[in-house]
């Protein structure tokens, strides 16, 4: 029944400049500004918001410069009374994962119970051999560090003395108190389904799995791969959550479109990207062939959900019929935040009734 559906909706904090890029993240942000980025936050939390996301990288951007993750998570809750507060793809490689635990479970603690792991195996060769950091080449022994690190958090945040001993992690007595809020645990997001070590990781790991933009009948394949991978291990398919994190925009007409895009060509000649991108074009390209440098509405439509009011919410209802419970939202148009606050008062609306 239509009047059944739910979807969630997640802010995608733009904490890194990518101006003129429009098929990756936060293309008409043209220089990292926290005052805008607080500003945002704010308002995301008074329209409703569920969720606020925060990547984690070293550098990124047009110039590289981009807010540490964790940090600026951190700085999130005290900004915030209710939103949930997740990290994207969180660098299992960039922490040691008992530290990362006792990490959550102080920003679950003080948040009061708001705290989201999203935690990956990490792809990133360039950037963690840049800060000094050794690099695991076999995608499969990352994915079984993620696993342990599950493991070991899961065991922690239940506040009892905690000995464990695996391939990668070892505890001898480790206690971890305040536990977190949430209880048993927090949540535990993976996400992608690039390869048979990331579904086995989240086949018996996660609780919820995410993909990377996807348009409908690309996200439809994911999905079954997801299910194949839960039924192969005898875990039921519908305990597994499913999100999307895509990329928005919202317009009227689309010579109104049209006139952003050409905004966006000019701001792809005045800030090209440098060295802080060269590996992520790469791999974006590697992992999602529809998106090698698309510039214009027509080559993204497919990809991301672009349109009008209308359009927009039938994408959404698509989404949510494929079992999609909540969106991750980087906006097109950021830092006006006329697409952000669209969704929640017009398009939501005509989703979820």
């Amino acid at each position: 029944m239509a009047g059944a559906r739910t979807l969630d909706l997640g802010f995608a904090v733009p904490i890194f400049a990518n101006p003129g890029v429009p098929d990756f993240r936060t293309p008409n942000f043209e220089q990292l500004d926290w005052e805008a980025v607080a500003g945002a936050v704010k308002e995301a939390e008074g329209l409703g918001y569920d969720s606020l996301w925060v990547a984690d990288h070293m550098f990124l951007g047009r110039d590289g410069a981009i807010l540490e993750g964790w940090t600026t998570l951190c700085a999130l809750a005290g900004m915030t009374s209710k939103i949930k507060l997740g990290t994207i793809h969180l660098g299992n490689e960039f922490r040691h994962a008992p530290l990362t635990a006792k990490m959550a479970a102080t920003l679950d603690y003080i948040s009061g119970g708001r705290m989201v792991m999203f935690i990956d195996p990490g792809w990133r060769e360039r950037e963690l051999v840049a800060y000094g950091y050794q690099w695991e080449g076999d995608r499969a022994v990352r994915a079984a560090r993620v696993g342990e690190a599950i493991e070991t958090m899961r065991l922690l945040w239940t506040g009892e003395t905690v000995d464990y001993k695996g391939e990668h992690y070892t505890l001898d007595r480790a206690i971890c108190t305040p536990t977190p809020v949430q209880q048993p645990a927090p949540p535990i997001w993976v996400g992608e389904a690039f390869d048979e070590a990331t579904l086995d990781l989240i086949a018996r790991h996660a609780d919820v799995w995410n993909s990377m933009p996807a348009g409908l009948e690309v996200l439809k394949d994911k999905i079954a791969r997801v299910d194949a991978a839960c039924e192969a291990r005898d875990r039921d398919p519908a305990t597994l959550e499913k999100t999307l994190e895509t990329q928005v925009l919202i317009y009227d007409s689309r010579a109104e479109a049209d006139a952003l895009f050409e905004r966006f060509a000019r701001l792809r000649e005045q800030h090209p990207s440098g060295e802080a991108m060269a590996d992520v074009i790469e791999f974006v390209q590697t992992t999602n062939p529809n998106l090698t440098g698309q510039t214009t509405v027509d080559d993204l439509l497919d990809e991301f959900v672009i349109g009008t009011v209308d359009e927009v919410a039938e994408k959404l209802r698509a989404y949510a019929d494929l079992g999609i419970t909540q969106v991750m939202c980087w906006f097109m148009d950021f830092p006006d935040l006329t697409s952000m606050r669209r969704l929640a008062t017009e398009v939501l609306p005509k989703v979820v009734s």
